[in-house]
């Protein structure tokens, strides 16, 4: 195959089109990001709720969304633990669809598990 070839031509007209486009969703929905883009978890927890999340086409069932709950999980904890708490939810999100709790959120039923429901064997104190 040649350099010059129309198929390498039109491959890379392709890829220079995705890029152009990339570019242009990016810009659009930068301003918009909520977390700080300096570290690498805020950003791409940003860059999935605002550029893949909407092409991903599947609603998470809970409330907080999952990436919601990462986000919180990984301001609060750090990025490790917020990881694993991240993790855990998404494994555990399953079986505990058949048993709730629920509530009505914006007029869909959805499984109500909030960040507390998960880290609470991580709290140092100590009642007595």
């Amino acid at each position: 195959m040649e350099f010059g070839s129309a198929f390498f031509s039109s491959k890379l007209m392709h890829l220079y089109l995705s890029l152009v486009i990339f570019s242009f969703a990016l810009g659009i929905f930068w301003k918009t990001f909520d977390m700080p883009a300096t570290t690498p978890q805020g950003f791409g927890i940003a860059f999935y709720q605002h550029v893949l999340g909407h092409l991903d086409g599947r609603a998470c069932p809970a409330y907080p969304v999952c990436s919601a709950y990462a986000r919180e999980a990984i301001q609060t904890h750090g990025a490790l633990v917020g990881s694993w708490l991240m993790i855990d939810r998404l494994i555990h999100e399953t079986s505990d669809l058949g048993i709730g709790p629920w509530i009505n959120w914006k007029g869909e039923k959805r499984l109500y598990d909030p960040l507390q429901r998960n880290d609470f064997w991580l709290e140092h104190k100590h009642e007595h």
